[in-house]
């Protein structure tokens, strides 16, 4: 049995009951609530996060496959290929967080852009649309929490993504994701977008959150080896999953 991160206790009791509702209000900020007590419950004493959080970085180790492991070889291709492009993966958010039974939390992939930062849960396959963003949003919840708690906050004014004016959250995966859910995927980017939007700007001003989904560009499909300018193109070509243009094919501005 998988064991459970402490600051992800009760989390996926939040979530799933939102999965049916047409509104979902409030998602996020219980989400915040409920990682900022598990925060304080689980806090060991003397024992604070590693400065190496929240830090922009490339982690290329990964085992080839060509079956197994696809969105990890992915995730390692992308930042390794595109890191001149400010971009990075593994992103290391909790580390020392928490009491000695914290394991890794993450971020698959994170993208400085001119005033901030897109953290970005990259998909092939696995979970849903829905759970995808839940994943993001945690994410997402801890971050503000560093700038929210004043010991947290202070132990990491000099961190750039800390100082950062604009964070998205993201999930990036093929057209094919998103094909098939039984989940009003618009009305849900809208909703979650309205929510981390003004939570940020109620709890911290001059901050700018918010939400999206994207695809990669048309008829991407990754296979381990694959050309290098394929996966390259997939990436800046990214768009909404739920705008077509005549071509397919226009690139993001951010």
């Amino acid at each position: 049995m998988t064991k459970i991160h402490p600051l992800l206790n009760g989390i996926d009791a939040i979530g799933v009951p939102s999965c049916g509702l047409p509104s979902r209000r409030g998602l996020f900020s219980q989400i915040f609530e409920q990682i900022r007590s598990n925060w304080i419950s689980n806090r060991a004493e003397d024992r604070w996060p590693s400065q190496s959080n929240w830090v922009l970085r490339i982690a290329p180790e990964f085992t080839q496959h060509p079956t197994k492991y696809l969105e990890k070889q992915l995730q390692k291709n992308i930042a390794i290929l595109l890191q001149d492009e400010g971009w990075g993966n593994d992103v290391p958010t909790a580390s020392g967080l928490v009491n000695d039974r914290g394991r890794q939390m993450n971020i698959d992939l994170a993208h400085r852009i001119s005033d901030g930062f897109e953290f970005i849960e990259l998909k092939l396959e696995s979970n849903t649309p829905y759970e995808a963003a839940l994943q993001i949003l945690r994410y997402g919840a801890v971050y503000l929490l560093y700038r929210l708690e004043p010991e947290l906050a202070t132990r990491f004014k000099g961190n750039q993504m800390m100082n950062a004016k604009r964070i998205v959250l993201e999930v990036l995966a093929p057209d094919s994701y998103y094909a098939n859910v039984d989940t009003d995927l618009p009305s849900l980017e809208k909703e979650l977008d309205r929510q981390v939007a003004r939570f940020a700007e109620e709890q911290v001003p001059g901050l700018s959150f918010s939400f999206r989904f994207m695809v990669f560009n048309a008829d991407f499909r990754f296979k381990p080896g694959m050309n290098c300018d394929l996966i390259c193109k997939a990436v800046r070509g990214r768009r909404s999953p739920f705008w077509r243009s005549k071509d397919d094919g226009n690139q993001i501005t951010t």
